[in-house]
């Protein structure tokens, strides 16, 4: 089985569809697995918007990194 060399955890909120009934912020998480150093670099953060538009349509503006998570 192949394990990444690192899994690094960002946070951001996310406010909830607008066919829902009242308005409700929501604090997710999001581990993003890679074999890159740094949870800044570059490549990550470009694979990182990439995976946040795929699953919720858009990039949330309030994403932060938390920590990474020790294997």
């Amino acid at each position: 089985m192949y394990k990444h060399q690192h899994v690094y955890i960002y946070q951001f909120e996310i406010k909830n569809h607008s066919t829902w009934q009242g308005m409700h912020t929501c604090t997710m998480k999001y581990s993003l697995c890679t074999d890159i150093t740094g949870p800044f670099h570059k490549q990550n953060q470009l694979l990182l918007e990439q995976m946040l538009r795929t699953v919720y349509g858009h990039m949330p503006k309030s994403v932060k990194f938390i920590q990474e998570k020790l294997q």
